[in-house]
């Protein structure tokens, strides 16, 4: 009986120490099975990191070839409150990040100390050039005028970024920096209009900055002048039918902020070219709405002379009046000639003013004191040309200003004194 049991004890242990074996055996094949599936899942994590990284160093290799140590970008300027100010500036900016330099290449520059300036100037034969600055040395011009400055930087390869550097670095010589300057054809904004297209050929397209053939020269300076009226006033005289003709979408970016709308949507390989805007400085100068004093002065002269005129004891202050008067229009038509002949300023050609403002009123205002039989021949004909002149002015291409019309009937009124000169005289002189 106790034998039995002893057996029976054995076979019992054997059995526990069986499933204890086959429990731990279970438990490393378990085990094992989820070591092995980790390391799996890690070495497939691990092969993801690497070709992510590896994406990621190819795409930075080859950014790092198609991006250049230069950043290029245009600068456009805001209007100030000087005339030569009011339509704004533009100047090309380039960073290099190997030679550590901050250049602004700006076409607008002259020799203020040249001893022919006025003199050049006024014949449009002034020769303006390409000049390299320094850029805080640029901004602080137009952070003290209260102007603002956009940039528009330029997202450029290697090579074409390097192409545009050495054009502007070769337009530095001596022997090719100078240039005719041409307020509508040839400025500042043209020059840098025309690198685009000289250097990037048909691969490169301006965006939509005016639609053709909807604006003119004149009507686009008479929006950027309109607070300068004398200013407005002087240049539109001076200025013939040739600034009435209409812009195509280039042409408008004569004027630096049509430059920036063109540049804006351009591309360059069908790509936009302009990679960002930024504001570098607000514009703080605003200018402010002013009288348009020419009119007012003028049709204000011309009810003073009307009524004085009604006085037989004004008629002699009235004489002088004239020779003065007609002293000064004869002279602006000098001065028309002079710029229509004598200078390289296309715009004055063929100017229509000419038919009232006529050279040979000088001669007219000469001849008033000395009672000259031919004043009142020479006053009709001079009625029949501002008549002319005026109806012209309905028709013509050459717009027409309407500060002129009191100045016209002025000298309408002035003209109809000596049509009759003999009994005109004659009661001067008895008064």
């Amino acid at each position: 009986m106790l034998i039995q049991r002893l057996k029976l004890q054995e076979d019992n242990i054997r059995f526990i120490s069986f499933t204890i074996k086959s429990r731990i055996n279970q438990i490393n094949d378990e085990y094992k099975s989820k070591f092995y599936k980790s390391i799996i899942k890690m070495s497939a994590t691990l092969y993801r990191f690497i070709g992510i990284l590896f994406f990621i160093l190819a795409n930075q290799f080859l950014y790092a070839q198609t991006l250049s140590p230069l950043r290029i970008s245009v600068i456009t300027c805001g209007v100030g409150e000087d005339l030569y100010s009011c339509y704004g500036h533009s100047a090309v900016r380039i960073i290099d990040s190997v030679n550590e330099s901050d250049i602004v290449y700006n076409y607008g520059t002259f020799n203020f100390n040249d001893p022919d300036f006025y003199l050049k100037f006024t014949r449009g034969k002034l020769p303006y050039y390409l000049n390299d600055e320094e850029f805080n040395g640029f901004m602080r011009t137009y952070l003290s005028e209260g102007r603002s400055v956009y940039e528009q930087v330029l997202a450029l390869s290697t090579s074409d970024a390097k192409l545009m550097q050495q054009f502007l670095i070769n337009n530095l010589k001596e022997e090719n920096k100078y240039y005719r300057y041409d307020f509508l054809l040839d400025n500042c904004s043209t020059r840098i209009r025309d690198i685009f297209s000289s250097q990037f050929k048909t691969r490169f397209q301006y965006g939509h900055s005016m639609a053709d053939d909807s604006c003119s020269f004149r009507t686009i300076l008479d929006f950027y002048e309109k607070e300068k009226h004398w200013e407005r006033l002087g240049v539109n005289l001076l200025m013939s039918n040739i600034v009435d003709n209409k812009m195509t979408n280039l042409e408008s970016m004569f004027l630096p902020d049509y430059l920036m709308k063109g540049l804006a949507d351009a591309t360059l390989d069908g790509q936009p070219i302009v990679q960002e805007t930024i504001q570098l400085l607000p514009q703080q100068v605003l200018i402010p709405k002013a009288l348009n004093q020419p009119k007012v002065i003028f049709w204000g002269l011309l009810i003073l002379i009307y009524f004085l005129s009604k006085y037989k004891q004004m008629q002699v202050p009235l004489l002088y009046f004239d020779v003065f008067f007609f002293m000064i229009l004869g002279l602006l038509g000098c001065f028309m000639l002079f710029m229509w002949f004598g200078t390289a300023h296309q715009v004055c050609n063929n100017n229509r003013n000419l038919l009232w403002a006529f050279p040979l009123h000088a001669v007219f205002a000469f001849l008033i004191p000395r009672k000259s039989d031919k004043l009142a021949k020479y006053a009709k004909y001079s009625i029949y040309l501002i008549i002319l002149s005026m109806l012209y002015g309905f028709f013509a291409y050459q717009k027409y200003m309407p500060e002129l019309t009191p100045i016209l009937l002025l000298m309408l009124l002035r003209f109809s004194n000596y049509t009759v000169s003999r009994s005109y005289f004659k009661f001067n002189t008895q008064s």
